[in-house]
């Protein structure tokens, strides 16, 4: 009888150590790390705010670890001469215009006033790549995110350019706001993408080649967890609420969640779709 409870508890034992793994992540609180927070004894989170100060010393310093962070910074620092390896493809479009009134295309922005938060960042670089394709020149004025949505919260913007899940944080708020224009949507009419690739997973050449089992259950788990999501998000909008801590309700995480574009595409097919991205970008500056 000993011998027999001995043998379950090596064979559970062998269970959960072939089945476990424990990985570092750097991610901002934004949509990619929604599918990470049911791996808890998995993957342990460490949010940042500022990618620049926060991690791109970590990644110079070749910490191991895996990062989120978009892909244009993450292929300029490989062009840089840094050793990363892009993992996956985490979203396909995670940004809309918020508007204080009814606009009926994009054409409808010329010579109006738009915010974007952070100049320089991927919504103002997407921004600017729409805006020349479409012939129009907004006014354009930068203010941090969260400025811009405390902004159009009061009506004190016309327009605003925000990533979910400010975007609809801000119409729950206000309203009489609207979600005029979906860029997933205008950047598919001007490229022969279907969506945005702007965020990934990367991590150091040496990680990937001494953690290459993690990664691969890692990654596995999260695309587990991407359908999951896509079947009942309830779980998941739990656990945002606890760690984004951005005062959004449930119903309003789960219009959110349709607006994140989430995903996770990996290998060649990852690496070929942001090599495109970053080529489009590059062309139409």
């Amino acid at each position: 009888m000993i011998r027999k409870k001995l043998k379950i508890t090596a064979l559970l034992s062998l269970a959960i150590s072939v089945n476990s793994f424990s990985i570092d992540v750097y991610t901002p609180k934004a949509p990619p790390s929604i599918p990470m927070l049911t791996m808890k004894d998995e993957v342990k989170i460490h949010y940042y705010r500022d990618v620049h100060i926060e991690i791109i010393p970590k990644i110079i310093k070749n910490q191991d670890g895996i990062y989120v962070i978009p892909t244009n910074l993450g292929e300029n620092l490989k062009k840089k001469g840094l050793e990363l390896k892009l993992l996956g493809v985490t979203s396909q479009g995670l940004i809309s215009i918020i508007s204080n009134q009814k606009i009926d295309n994009i054409k409808g922005l010329d010579g109006k006033n738009i915010l974007i938060g952070a100049q320089g960042s991927s919504p103002d670089i997407i921004s600017k790549f729409l805006f020349k394709k479409n012939n129009i020149s907004p006014k354009i004025t930068y203010r941090s995110t969260p400025e811009v949505a405390k902004l159009m919260i009061l009506q004190k913007g016309d327009n605003a350019v925000l990533p979910e899940p400010m975007a609809t944080l801000v119409l729950e708020k206000n309203p009489e706001l609207i979600r005029s224009i979906v860029y997933k949507d205008e950047w598919e009419k001007v490229t022969s993408l279907s969506g945005i690739p702007q965020v990934g997973l990367y991590t150091t050449s040496r990680y990937n080649k001494t953690h290459s089992k993690e990664i691969e259950k890692f990654i596995d788990e999260y695309k587990k967890n991407l359908k999951d999501l896509r079947k009942d998000p309830n779980k998941f909008i739990d656990l945002a609420q606890v760690n984004f801590n951005i005062n959004l309700s449930d119903s309003g995480y789960e219009e959110s969640i349709k607006y994140m574009n989430l995903s996770l595409i990996d290998g060649k097919k990852g690496d070929k779709l942001v090599k495109e991205y970053i080529k489009i970008l590059g062309e139409n500056r």
